[in-house]
């Protein structure tokens, strides 16, 4: 009896393995949280492990459903949701929906359909490939047997579809008579159609038309029977009818009539489904019947039961091999499975049932391994899996009966996967993966289950460690011949030891474990040159890190004053050599031969990924050592000031252990910065300027609000300097230009000590601002400091730079020192010292710092010291602000001498000068009328004003007269300008403001001034025209 069907095809991984990661994560988050509701819903661990295994297996059964990249992702993660929701029911439902699915039930239309296009990957050809191999086998086997009968007609449809024209030779055509049976026979020999298809396919085979037909028939009539045989010990008991023994013996016989109906229908129909359902059937009553007399009315001994059920399965598991069918498989062994279920509300929950279930298993397994039947074994896994673990958690303590059960439990899952994917070949398949992958979980919840947290939760990760070993043995075994597998093993065991490792030890020993497995696994990267071995070790440094970080070295023991912060130091130091080892090893990146081609394929990007960015990875690494580093170092800072502080406080200590932190690091990233200067690494300087930075960011975020003002203010003032000189180093290494981060530095460094020093020096110092000192004193520093970059080569905008802070600091600190005409002596001082700093050092920069300096001293002149109301309105002193006019004059006068190379710029002074000298000479006048005349202020005030009219008037003619005589158009436009000025005041200020008197003699003075002029311009002008 041969199976005509092709193999089921196991389904292989895709190359979605983002989705596939993000699917995992998210299902496992989800699950935890499902786990959750349902033990808040209900008080037994039985729904628990219920609900949460149907998850876990709801998620490898949609896996292949996510692997297909014509279908997205996110509605297939969304299903998986809903489905988990309803636990069991979910599952039955997929499983269900997969036996009844439409595109593979009728072969014909597959045939049909792969007909016409040619296949277009190897496994549509090779699938094609078996198709037309088992079809001509079942032909020639029924040519030799001398039948003609209607499985030919069966197997002749799939060839029929357009992809047989190719075949019409001569030789086919005295077989019609064998192919075309118009005899009687077909019309009885139509039940006998099933014969095609012995081995029962759990994804084709079952379509609309058969829910109505024989298949239908056979199935109902084999779930009605084992339900009769189940209900002869449930219902019987329940109603008292009969005794124990009779109820033993009408299910032996019933399950012996069942059994030898199907044997006889088989010998006598040949292949028919209800031939198989029966004998099926009738394995599965004898398992009922048995376990039904040892269980519940202890009538055989458990050894004499085991070694009975051992007999059946091995009888079902020859007849389903000899027979190669999957149906007597699927009836016999899953329903035998499915049978301790149902007396559990006859009996409760027995050890020797679930025994019985794990010899079913087993012969389960061996069927469905032997003919790679993968439904079989997934079905078979489903049944199983919740028995187990109900036992195991219905134990009241771990026995050595029940950790037994267990273990031979784990032993079946780990065995049925390694020979599953010994028989597909060494390319990691998904299917034997995810089997040796529920496997390893169903190991770690047994232990849970059975060992919870007694003793501290010792004894469950010993024995976590246990499986963990096994599996590593077998990896090391198997790593030679199938690489791929004994990776997934060998990550299945390190995943389990680490789940151990946490349960057996606690606090620093966990993560010194943890970090150890770390340095460990990337040094057997290199040494069995597989990359691979990097990802845990990864997964064991995250680890470690995050337990250190939530245990013994949390982030408060840092930010809040606690005793002995320090606790966790060692660990940390642990993590951080761990680091250095990841980023010294040289790790092997040797191309295999054999590539991966399996389930393991879905790590190659990440490890590409790995190997494009070794580097990036390996200062990633140096710097996590370098900050676990810190952050240990901190801690040792904060413990060493508790100890060497006198008294019990912590809170002082404390707050001065924090100087000293924020003077560690910055002292550290100033070193790193200068080391990579001298070694011209640009990664160095992003590591170190980016530590300065959160050494920044630490110091304005805690150290103001945690720190008293003081301490504070030392923190900041040397935070500050470090920071300037890191960015003075920085800048001075780049000649010709201004970095980003340099000048960063520099102004960061400017507010810092700007901070610190007005903190820690008061607000009077010998009579003093104090705070004008700190800023004018700051400004000095940065001055001196453009001053000292001034004479380096090739650094001028640094010292463009330098000036315009030191400067502008210093204009500030004086500002706040003086005022008055001090300040504008000062300003105009600075602003004349600047301009000829500038012509000495030829550098023009300085000339628009002078110019901004005297724009200030002009400013605090005109606003403060001389207004224009000076001039209109009548005061007591009028020429007040004169000695702060001459001293913007002067100062113009040195910018104008300055700006040589630029004549345009230099007249332009110089009017502004000469503009400023007239109003000083105005101010002058009245000032001098004021003193000399003693008629009142408003009276000497208005002769003050003609005498200006006329000064103005004079100043005018003189330069109409000397622009004429030399012929300067400056001059003679000056001279001009002048007279409109004076014609302009005597009508719009003299003639409303001054008395009669005064009036007239200002509008005669000026009158005389304009005929002279206009005299000396006809004259002068007719001297040219002459030339």
């Amino acid at each position: 009896m041969t199976e005509p069907a092709a193999p089921q095809l196991v389904p292989t991984s895709s190359h979605r393995w983002r989705a596939a990661v993000f699917f995992g994560l998210s299902a496992l988050v989800w699950t935890v949280l499902l786990g959750e509701i349902v033990a808040f819903s209900s008080n037994h661990e039985f729904y628990v492990v219920l609900w949460c295994g149907s998850a876990i297996a709801l998620w490898f059964l949609l896996f292949g459903e996510l692997q297909n990249t014509a279908r997205p992702a996110l509605p297939i993660a969304f299903k998986w949701w809903v489905l988990t929701l309803g636990g069991p029911f979910g599952v039955a439902y997929v499983l269900y929906v997969r036996k009844n699915s439409d595109p593979s039930s009728p072969p014909a239309q597959q045939f049909a359909q792969a007909s016409p296009s040619k296949p277009a990957d190897l496994v549509s050809r090779v699938a094609f490939l078996e198709r037309r191999v088992a079809e001509l086998q079942t032909i020639v086997e029924g040519l030799q047997a001398g039948r003609a009968t209607a499985p030919s007609r069966e197997a002749a449809p799939p060839p029929t579809p357009r992809w047989e024209e190719p075949a019409p030779p001569p030789p086919p055509r005295p077989q019609p008579p064998l192919e075309v049976p118009p005899r009687p026979a077909p019309a009885a020999a139509a039940p006998l159609q099933p014969k095609v298809s012995t081995g029962f396919d759990w994804g084709r085979t079952m379509s609309a038309t058969d829910l109505m037909g024989a298949k239908a028939l056979a199935f109902a009539g084999g779930v009605v029977t084992l339900l009769g045989v189940v209900f002869f010990f449930v219902l019987a008991v329940n109603r008292g009818w009969v005794g124990p023994g009779m109820r033993v013996t009408f299910g032996g016989v019933a399950s012996g009539i069942v059994f030898g109906a199907g044997l006889w229908l088989q010998r006598r129909y040949e292949t028919t489904y209800s031939a198989l359902v029966a004998v099926g059937t009738g394995i599965a009553s004898a398992y009922a019947t048995l376990l039904a007399s040892v269980s519940l009315y202890d009538m055989v001994s458990k050894p004499v039961a085991l070694a009975v059920a051992a007999a059946i399965a091995s009888v079902a598991v020859a007849v389903s091999l000899a027979w190669n069918s999957e149906v007597v498989a699927g009836f016999g062994l899953i329903g035998a499975m499915i049978v301790p279920a149902t007396l559990v509300f006859q009996g409760g929950l027995r050890e020797i049932g679930t025994a019985f279930v794990a010899v079913v298993f087993a012969g389960a397994a061996t069927v469905a391994v032997s003919r790679r039947w993968w439904v079989l074994l997934q079905v078979a896994a489903l049944v199983s899996v919740p028995q187990a673990l109900a036992q195991a958690a219905a134990a009241d303590s771990a026995h050595a009966s029940i950790v037994t059960l267990a273990a031979a439990f784990w032993l079946l899952y780990l065995a049925a996967g390694l020979v599953f994917q010994f028989k597909l070949g060494p390319a990691l398949a998904a299917a034997p993966a995810s089997f040796l992958t529920g496997g390893a979980v169903f190991a770690g919840v047994s232990a849970a289950l059975l060992y919870g947290r007694r003793d501290g939760g010792v004894p469950q990760g010993i024995a976590q460690l246990v499986v963990a070993a096994v599996y590593v043995a077998v990896a090391a075994a198997r790593y030679r011949r199938a690489r791929e597998s004994a990776t997934l093993l060998l990550a299945l065991g390190l995943a389990l030891a680490a789940i151990g490792l946490a349960e057996a030890l606690s606090g620093s020993s966990l993560t010194y474990a943890w970090a150890a497995e770390a340095a460990l696994l990337v040094w057997l990267s290199s040494r069995v040159r597989d990359a691979r071995f990097q990802l845990p070790a990864l997964a064991y440094l995250a680890l470690a890190l995050v337990h250190s970080l939530v245990t013994e070295a949390r982030p408060d023991h840092l930010s809040e004053p606690i005793r002995h912060p320090a606790s966790g130091a060692p660990a940390l130091m642990a993590i951080a050599l761990a680091a250095l080892v990841f980023a010294r090893v040289k790790r092997s990146w040797a191309d295999d031969d054999r590539p991966p081609t399996g389930f393991l394929r879905a790590l190659d990007p990440l490890l590409a990924w790995l190997r494009t960015n070794e580097a990036a990875v390996n200062v990633g690494m140096y710097s996590l050592a370098a900050i676990v580093a810190a952050y240990a170092a901190s801690l040792g800072i904060l413990e060493l000031c508790q100890d060497v502080w006198p008294g019990n406080s912590i809170e002082t200590p404390f707050e001065w252990g924090h100087v000293a932190v924020d003077s560690a690091w910055a002292l550290a990233g100033l070193a790193v910065v200068l080391g990579s200067i001298r070694r011209r690494s640009n990664v160095g300087l992003a590591l170190g300027f980016g530590w300065l930075a959160l050494t920044v960011a630490k110091a304005v975020a805690f150290d103001v609000v945690t720190l008293a003002q003081t301490r504070y203010g030392i923190a900041f003032a040397v935070v500050g300097a470090a920071v300037l000189l890191a960015g003075l180093a920085r800048e001075l290494s780049v000649p010709d230009s201004v970095t980003g981060e340099g000048a960063s530095s520099l102004f960061v460094s400017v507010a810092f000590l700007l901070a610190g020093t007005l903190v820690l020096v008061p607000d009077r110092v010998g009579g003093a601002d104090g705070n004008g000192l700190v800023v004018l004193g700051v400004g000095v520093l940065y001055a001196a400091l453009a001053a000292g970059a001034l004479s380096r080569p090739n650094q001028r905008d640094l010292t463009t730079f330098l000036w315009i802070l030191g400067l502008a600091l210093a204009a500030a600190g004086e500002e706040m020192l003086l005022s008055g005409v001090w300040l504008v002596l000062v300003y105009t001082a600075t602003a004349a010292l600047l301009a000829v700093v500038a012509v000495k050092v030829n550098e023009r920069r300085l000339q628009i710092a002078s110019l901004v300096y005297l724009a200030f001293g002009a400013l605090l002149t005109l606003a403060e010291e001389a207004p224009p109301t000076h001039l209109l309105v009548s005061r007591a002193h009028p020429g007040h602000g004169v000695p702060s006019l001459l001293l913007v004059i002067a100062a113009t006068a040195v910018l104008a001498w300055s700006l040589s190379w630029n004549e345009r710029y230099r007249l332009q002074a110089i009017w502004v000068a000469g503009g400023l000298a007239v109003y000083a000479a105005s101010l002058s006048i009245l000032e001098a009328m004021q003193r000399i005349s003693n008629q009142g202020v408003d009276t000497d005030f208005q002769r003050g004003h003609t005498v200006v009219s006329a000064f103005w008037g004079l100043l005018a003619l003189v330069s109409l007269y000397v622009g004429l005589k030399r012929k300067r158009s400056l001059l003679r436009v000056g001279g001009f300008i002048l007279f409109a000025i004076s014609l302009g005041k005597i009508f719009l200020y003299d003639l409303p403001s001054l008395s009669s008197v005064q009036r007239a003699l200002s509008f005669l003075a000026v009158g005389a001034v304009l005929l002279l002029g206009g005299f000396f311009y006809q004259r002068l002008s007719a001297q040219f025209d002459e030339r």
